[in-house]
């Protein structure tokens, strides 16, 4: 445990951390790295709740199973975009979606992909701070 002043500061600090992530993430496909950067981005949020306010509190919050079943929609949702694009006929992960105007939805499957992949970052580096800091499931 850290002092009171490294609680506070973190209590504060994380959700801000979190919305930035949420932020890289849903702008990744105009960013170089974006989406990975988001993930890297929540777990980095995770990490600064280890040190700040311990290992139990922290595995509590972020619960192994919860951290796990986002891992395995990240990689699924991945995994069904590339399927649904191969039956219409396009090639793995080609953009099946229609380009109409707005900043989101000109991106296509892009942003699905970038939402994807920040969830499966982020649940992957966080997975790997939960085996650092003594995890047993798995």
């Amino acid at each position: 445990m850290m002092s009171l002043i490294m609680r506070t500061v973190s209590r504060v600090l994380i959700p801000f951390i979190f919305v930035y992530a949420i932020w890289l993430i849903l702008t990744g496909h105009t960013s170089p790295g974006g989406a990975f950067a988001g993930g890297v981005t929540v777990s980095l949020a995770i990490a600064l709740s280890y040190v700040s306010f311990g290992v139990p509190l922290t595995k509590e919050r972020f619960r192994y199973s919860t951290v796990h079943v986002g891992r395995i929609l990240g990689m699924l949702g991945f995994l069904v975009i590339g399927a649904t694009a191969m039956v219409l006929g396009k090639g793995f992960l080609g953009n099946f979606l229609p380009k109409i105007g707005g900043h989101f939805t000109m991106a296509g499957v892009i942003i699905v992909l970038s939402l994807c992949i920040g969830i499966l970052v982020g649940c992957e580096f966080s997975l790997l701070l939960y085996y650092l800091f003594g995890g047993e499931e798995g």
